[in-house]
């Protein structure tokens, strides 16, 4: 009981720092579109909305959709405030959310700067990650069953050929 203590207090101290940081970005992010949903509700000028025009197919792949009425574009924010739908383009009318974009890109940047700035730093950064993904056991699927049309078999010896061939020969055999 007592070593399950020690640990999931490790873990804490492990995440509280990312966690943290975490929920101040999401804050921030949260407040400035509340401030942008104010504005877009109290009205725009027309100087301070843009126009973008695509094709149906180079929409689907250029924009990175964040929520219903939100995108990311060439690395900036934009808030749908209309679209428009014509034969075979379409075009939104967006306020550009700048305080949005600057956000994020703080963020990539935190993100980002432990594996550029200090190689000790990106070291330890490594070996954190590589910590937290032994954590978890990911199985992948055998793929025999599909390509032999059979169950595979439960044990793990191979033949020289690499298929799988009953159990191993006891004793092995010597070399």
């Amino acid at each position: 009981m007592r070593k399950h203590i020690h640990i999931s207090l490790l873990l804490l101290i492990l995440l509280f720092p990312t966690a943290l940081a975490y929920l101040f970005f999401a804050w921030q992010k949260h407040q400035v579109k509340e401030a942008v949903k104010a504005q877009l509700l109290a009205g725009m000028d027309a100087s301070e909305l843009t126009e973008l025009k695509f094709s149906r197919a180079d929409a689907g792949v250029l924009l990175e959709w964040e929520e219903e009425r939100e995108f990311e574009y060439r690395g900036q924010m934009y808030d749908v405030v209309d679209v428009a739908v014509e034969d075979d383009s379409i075009r939104y009318l967006c306020y550009r959310d700048h305080a949005e974009s600057r956000l994020k890109q703080e963020l990539k940047r935190l993100l980002a700067s432990p594996m550029k700035s200090d190689p000790a730093t990106a070291d330890n950064t490594l070996r954190l990650i590589t910590f937290f993904q032994s954590l978890f056991c990911v199985e992948k699927p055998s793929l025999a069953p599909l390509l032999w049309g059979r169950a595979a078999p439960r044990h793990f010896y191979a033949s020289p050929t690499g298929l799988p061939s009953g159990p191993p020969p006891v004793p092995p055999p010597e070399v």
